[in-house]
């Protein structure tokens, strides 16, 4: 199943389309970039939310904390699992 995106357009803005990623192009790593207001957060947001619907695991780096809601967006999701891996153990 694909991961919708969203819907594209001709450069006239006739003929939309649904505009979708093939799961088998998540089977690697992934990075997004560009300028700042390019829409980055978004496209993650969207690409994580459709991963998580159909079943596949995301792990993301939210530096900025521009992403807190999609924890909350998935209850299922636990937080805390991932807590040894962002935190540093005390030190003995």
């Amino acid at each position: 199943m694909p991961l919708s995106l969203g819907t594209r357009t001709d450069l006239d803005g006739r003929h939309p389309q649904s505009f979708d990623l093939p799961t088998s192009h998540l089977l690697t790593h992934a990075v997004v970039v560009g300028m700042t207001g390019s829409g980055k957060t978004g496209l993650v947001a969207v690409l994580v939310e459709e991963a998580l619907r159909t079943g596949i695991p995301a792990l993301v780096f939210d530096i900025k904390g521009d992403l807190p809601n999609l924890a909350l967006a998935f209850p299922s999701f636990d937080v805390e699992a991932m807590r040894p891996w962002v935190e540093a153990p005390p030190d003995d």
